[in-house]
């Protein structure tokens, strides 16, 4: 066998000299193989030179059967199985039979199955670029092997320039029409060419972004934000972690964010923000820096957050999620541990804001706070459509139990302050993401007018991070440059720009919804119809009046059964709901439309701002609804029968990715999610 050195150096062992082989591994069966082995990292996963990761090997025998006996493990050669942090059990050997791990903090692991045997090694890190290969077997002859690809951090021409500090501005489920469509009601269109261009049109570099996860072609929002900021494919529901057999949901093998590295390798004056109209406990902003393979784990998420400050070097929090903040029994909280997280963020120097008034009033002073903790709903805050059309074509605040959400901030109100407090307190830089959360949210509920606003507030918070990177980029100081990235985890409902309203058809003028109304180009040699948009908007892009007669038209691809009569909501509903159904012996639950918005209930949801009754027609979706019983009944286990989806799905449709700054032009073409961390890397380290 051919070998050659090299050197590997991890944090928890001394830099010893081992070997890669770099030919094929052909282990000697020795008897009857039971055993499966898996390997965490997996197979040609890539990480980048001092980049921290957990080792994780999972031996599994027969079920209800001993665990495996003699797990060995070994690292471009050298044997790694004595670097265990996993407790003695079966046998006195480490991790036999399930064994947690007891040790503190990070050396603790959370028990796994008793025919299992497991090693954990947390921390380690390669020293040189290159292929590593990490190999395991035990007694019965099971074997199994991974390559790793190490990419250096260097930057791969002498004149990149250095920047210090990232914006990450992503629309949670913004695809291309997305952006198009919010384009074309902000803007519009003249002579055939758009009247105005959205903040992320003008950007330098615009490139495309594939999305699948570790285990599916279409991702959800952990994966899809974390691969950006770890290099990593992760699996769904899982944020900056791989994925093992244990039942803790925070005990998972660890892979180091973009942040952390960064905190890490650059000093206690690199900082960290996340801004979100989510939950700050939702997938995207937890997936920057939290390490859990439950994205729903909010409350444990919320205390991670806190903990692991020191770390993970997160200044500025802004969102929704206060009830994960305070301890139980006040207000919507959902914490049952009793901590008063929002004191311990006060005694450790954070500023709290609750309101947007209060968020103005920060703005105003002359120092900004240097730690920044913003809770502004208990869960996710409104949406945009309902904020700037309070009392005018949106009536979700003026509900009873809003009352106390009247004062909200916008997007780029919190993305404008998060900045400004960054950047006077940061002098090794910052990264910050910033995410318009409710594009995807609203694309579940498919509804185009609160999904194409909120995209409109990403953009306004865009602008936000161009005009400070602006200043930044082109002053005397080198050394400070900042770039900006906007782009999105993933696309949502499969939203399509489908015609132009038919002004004769208009339902207003009609008094019902007719499918006739969207309206496509005719080939016909005089064109009579007016397929021009007439959104009349205000100073911020925002439409005036969300239902002009000749409105753009926008179908789902993967949204369940609903009602449209081609007018915008008042409220906000979910287009379809669970309703049992008769099936054999059974009640079944499946989706169907929502008879309460725009459909025939007596207190639908289906009036134009004027008060004007707009009956809507059915439209049949296309994704799973339940109907269907999984047969025979054995093959059904686990998530395998059909659910009653009364939201439209993700898909898995590349995104777009649009820079600005130093490096941008990196960011064109098509490539993994996963290689925007490298592209990072190698511009955070240009000279």
């Amino acid at each position: 066998m051919e070998a050659m050195s090299k050197r590997s150096c991890f944090s928890i062992l001394v830099c010893v000299v081992v070997h890669l082989f770099v030919a094929v591994y052909a282990p000697t069966p020795a008897r009857a193989q039971s055993s499966r082995i898996r390997i965490m990292p997996t197979d040609g996963a890539e990480l980048a030179v001092g980049q921290r990761f957990d080792l994780r090997v999972e031996a599994t025998g027969p079920d209800n059967g001993p665990p495996p006996r003699g797990l060995r493990v070994t690292l471009d050669g050298t044997d790694v199985t004595d670097a265990n942090i996993l407790d003695e059990g079966v046998g006195g050997e480490r991790g036999a039979g399930g064994t947690g791990a007891s040790g503190p903090g990070r050396r603790r692991a959370g028990r796994a199955p008793a025919n299992s045997t497991n090693l954990l090694i947390r921390d380690l890190s390669f020293s040189e670029a290159g292929v590593h290969m990490i190999s395991a077997r035990t007694a019965d002859g099971a074997a199994a092997r991974v390559e790793i690809r190490v990419h250096r951090r260097e930057a791969d021409v002498d004149d990149t320039p250095r920047v210090r500090n990232v914006i990450l501005l992503l629309g949670d489920g913004m695809g291309t029409a997305h952006r198009t469509a919010a384009r074309l009601v902000s803007r519009g269109l003249r002579s055939g060419k758009a009247a105005g261009r959205l903040a992320m049109d003008t950007m330098e570099a615009t490139g495309l972004v594939m999305t699948a996860s570790l285990n599916a072609v279409i991702t959800d929002s952990a994966p899809g934000m974390s691969s950006y900021v770890t290099g990593q494919k992760g699996a769904n529901n899982q944020i900056g972690v791989y994925p093992d057999n244990t039942a803790d949901v925070f005990d998972n093998p660890r892979v180091e964010y973009l942040g952390e590295m960064l905190r890490r390798t650059r000093g206690a004056r690199f900082n960290v923000g996340l801004v979100t109209t989510a939950d700050v406990t939702d997938a995207t902003p937890a997936g920057n820096a939290v390490h859990t393979s439950d994205r729903s784990a909010g409350p444990g998420i919320a205390a991670h957050y806190f903990d692991e400050r020191d770390t993970n070097g997160i200044a500025v929090l802004m969102g929704g999620g206060a009830r994960h903040f305070s301890p139980n029994g006040e207000g919507d909280d959902e914490r049952a541990d009793g901590r008063d997280l929002v004191g311990e963020y006060r005694d450790a120097g954070y500023r709290l804001v609750t309101t947007g008034t209060e968020l103005g009033t920060i703005q105003a002073e002359a120092e900004p706070p240097a730690r920044l903790l913003g809770l502004f709903h208990p869960a996710h805050m409104n949406v945009s459509f309902d904020k700037v059309g309070a009392g005018r074509y949106s009536r979700e605040l003026a509900l009873e139990e809003n009352a106390s959400r009247r004062d909200q901030p916008m997007l780029d109100d919190m993305a404008r302050a998060a900045i400004r407090s960054l950047a006077a307190h940061s002098s090794d830089g910052f990264y910050l993401l910033i995410e318009g959360a409710s594009i995807d949210k609203q694309a579940h509920a498919v509804d185009a007018e609160r999904t194409i606003w909120d995209v409109i507030e990403l953009d306004r918070a865009v602008q936000v991070a161009l005009d400070f990177a602006e200043t930044t980029n082109n002053d005397a100081d080198p050394t400070n440059d900042t770039l900006v990235l906007a782009t999105a985890d993933h696309e949502a409902g499969g939203l399509a720009i489908i015609g132009v309203g038919n002004e004769p058809y208009a339902p207003a003028a009609l008094g019902t919804a007719v499918r006739d109304y969207a309206a496509v180009f005719r080939f016909e040699r005089e064109q009579l119809l007016d397929f021009t948009l007439n959104y009349d908007v205000d100073e911020q892009g925002y439409p005036r009046d969300p239902d002009p007669s000749r409105k753009l038209i926008i179908g789902w691809a993967a949204a369940p059964d609903h009602y449209e009569n081609w007018t915008s909501n008042r409220l906000a509903q979910e287009p379809a709901v669970a309703r049992p159904e008769p099936s054999g012996d059974t009640e079944r639950p499946t989706a169907i439309a929502n008879p309460e918005r725009d459909g025939p209930a007596q207190n639908s949801d289906n009036e134009t701002m004027t008060g004007r009754t707009i009956p809507g027609f059915l439209v049949k979706g296309t994704i799973e609804n339940g109907a269907h019983s999984c047969k025979p009944a054995d093959q059904c286990q686990g998530d395998i029968p059909s659910e009653p989806h009364t939201i439209s799905g993700h898909t898995a449709t590349d995104v777009p990715l649009s820079a600005s700054g130093p490096g941008a032009l990196r960011f064109t073409g098509t490539y993994e999610n996963t290689d925007v961390f490298f592209k990072l890397l190698r511009v955070l380290a240009g000279e």
